[in-house]
């Protein structure tokens, strides 16, 4: 028994030599096991493998496909890269074309803008919906008016007269309007339209805010100069 164990042994030795390294131990059950790592096979697969073996069996991972994994998930980071180029070159182009939409000074919003800039007082009236109201008929656009001024985004008055709700954070551009919704304090809200430069009611306010502290509003624009890329969320993002 011990002369084929060293025969094995030997034997062992010749396919290391040939193979790599062999790490021959006992195993409790008195047969050999041998763990052949970074073994190069060129002879018999044509490239260089790693084997690893348990008790149980060896799997064989080839360089080759190793190395056709990594071209694999080059060529997906590639597609990724061109995709986004893509995008990023659409929205580029996008916001060009809205840019070229922006209200000229015989526009509807801008004349509607220029009304309520001219109409301004100093101070507050009280009167901020009917001073926004003919601004806007000034302008040609057609609606119900509402005794009060929240009730302009409420009850869907500007979006009946062409206006569509953007997001509050877009920067303003001439003949926005703002909406603030009413409160205890303001139970009849707010409204207000943008001039180009500042934001005016029945009075020119020193910001977008008559109150001080926090208070919800919404923000209008006029259809025809409404961002389409905002409208149909195009976004940098990709899938997967």
């Amino acid at each position: 028994m011990k002369q084929a164990l060293l025969i094995l042994s030997v034997l062992g030795m010749g396919i290391a030599q040939t193979s790599g390294a062999v790490e021959t131990t006992f195993q409790p059950n008195n047969t050999l096991s041998h763990t052949i790592t970074n073994s190069s096979a060129a002879t018999n697969y044509g490239s260089s493998r790693n084997i690893y073996s348990t008790n149980s069996g060896a799997y064989v991972s080839s360089n080759d496909e190793i190395s056709q994994a990594i071209d694999n998930l080059s060529a997906h980071a590639k597609q990724k890269e061109y995709q986004l180029a893509n995008l990023t070159s659409r929205l580029s182009y996008e916001r060009q074309q809205q840019a070229s939409k922006a209200p000229d000074s015989n526009s509807a919003p801008a004349i509607a803008a220029m009304r309520a800039s001219r109409a301004a007082l100093s101070r507050s009236s009280g009167y901020c919906a009917r001073y926004v109201r003919k601004a806007l008929q000034s302008a040609g656009y057609e609606f119900t008016p509402n005794p009060s001024a929240y009730q302009y985004a409420s009850r869907g008055t500007l979006a009946q007269a062409g206006f569509t709700k953007i997001s509050n954070d877009t920067p303003p551009q001439i003949g926005d309007v703002v909406v603030y919704n009413r409160s205890s304090n303001r139970p009849h809200g707010h409204i207000q339209i943008f001039d180009g430069n500042d934001w005016v009611s029945d009075f020119r306010q020193r910001s977008i805010s008559p109150y001080s502290g926090v208070h919800s509003y919404t923000t209008w624009r006029d259809s025809q100069y409404v961002d389409d890329a905002s409208d149909r969320g195009i976004y940098l993002a990709m899938a997967e």
